[in-house]
Order: structure tokens, then sequence, then C-alpha cells
């Protein structure tokens, strides 16, 4: 059974966006997304890819430095 995503807010989107053009070998650093958004807290960014975690559009790799991928 396939789970929709849930759909995103604007930010959300640009935060996305930003990941998946950003994600060819291996993902962005969560400071690396937040400098991409201009962004000044890294917490900021760090509450965006839970989000999108959540809802279904990324998925985060335990343990692993860049582990942030783009669910196709």
């Amino acid at each position: 059974m396939t789970q929709e995503r849930q759909p995103l807010t604007p930010r959300q989107q640009e935060a996305f966006d930003f990941i998946a053009a950003n994600s060819y070998l291996y993902g962005p650093t969560v400071r690396e997304i937040a400098q991409g958004l201009g962004i000044r807290n890294h917490n900021a960014a760090a509450r965006h890819i839970a989000e999108l975690e959540r809802k279904g559009w990324v998925r985060r790799l335990p343990k692993k430095a860049r582990g942030i991928e783009v669910v196709r």
C-alpha cells in the first residue's frame, strides 16, 4: 500500500527543492540547507527537514553523515 505524501507549505517546498537539487551523490548537510535557504538558524532548517520527513518527502538515514535522501 503506497502512502500519499502530504502537501507542502511554500517554504517546505523551497527546502525540498533545494535538497533534491543538491542530492546528486549524497544529501546536503543541515548547514548547507540553511545557507541555501538564507536561514541563519540551523534549528529552523532542521525543523523543515523534520516536517519533510514526517510528510513523506525525504528520509533520513540513521547514523550517516549527509544522510538525507529524497523519497522517489
